[in-house]
């Protein structure tokens, strides 16, 4: 029976399209997970689905920290969130968190990112916005350590920057 290339073409196609493009690489350390949890640290999550339709939940007068996480809530599955993505509203400003979620609403500015518009495209039926406002009281730099800390532990795979020169070095030789 001679090789059909046509219906090798069809099944890598439905492949790629069923599996392949929502592969992406997790890395779960135990060890980077336990280093975060410090009591200064203490973050109040919530979260919305991903879109428009709750953005006036989000704070409007408030900086924080922010996430998007894959998660499904079926019922008939165990819970499961799946980090993707950390970051901070606030950043040398007073950039509230709910200004900071409208960037990624913005096609242009979601454009420009390839990896960001990467998760939107792919996972945003079940992608969800965490975030956790701060007080007042702390600083930018503050805020960028809580961030570093985070993506230390959890080393989200959208996440390239904002993370330790070390721990960055250490994923760099991995991937």
């Amino acid at each position: 029976m001679p090789i059909d290339f046509d219906q090798i073409d069809d099944f890598v196609d439905s492949a790629a399209n069923a599996i392949a493009k929502y592969h992406i690489q997790f890395t779960l350390s135990p060890n980077q997970i336990s280093k975060f949890p410090s009591p200064e640290n203490d973050l109040h999550w919530e979260s919305i689905p991903y879109g428009d339709e709750h953005i006036e939940n989000v704070p409007s007068d408030r900086r924080g920290i922010y996430a998007f996480a894959i998660c499904s809530e079926v019922a008939s599955l165990p819970p499961h969130c799946y980090v993707l993505y950390i970051g901070i509203a606030g950043r040398k400003s007073q950039r509230s968190l709910r200004e900071r979620y409208r960037d990624y609403l913005n096609m242009k500015k979601v454009a420009k990112r390839a990896r960001i518009a990467r998760m939107i495209s792919s996972w945003r039926a079940v992608l969800r916005f965490y975030y956790a406002p701060v007080s007042p009281e702390t600083t930018s730099d503050q805020l960028e350590e809580i961030e570093k800390q985070l993506n230390g532990a959890l080393l989200p795979p959208m996440a390239e920057g904002d993370v330790e020169a070390t721990i960055k070095a250490q994923r760099r030789a991995f991937r």
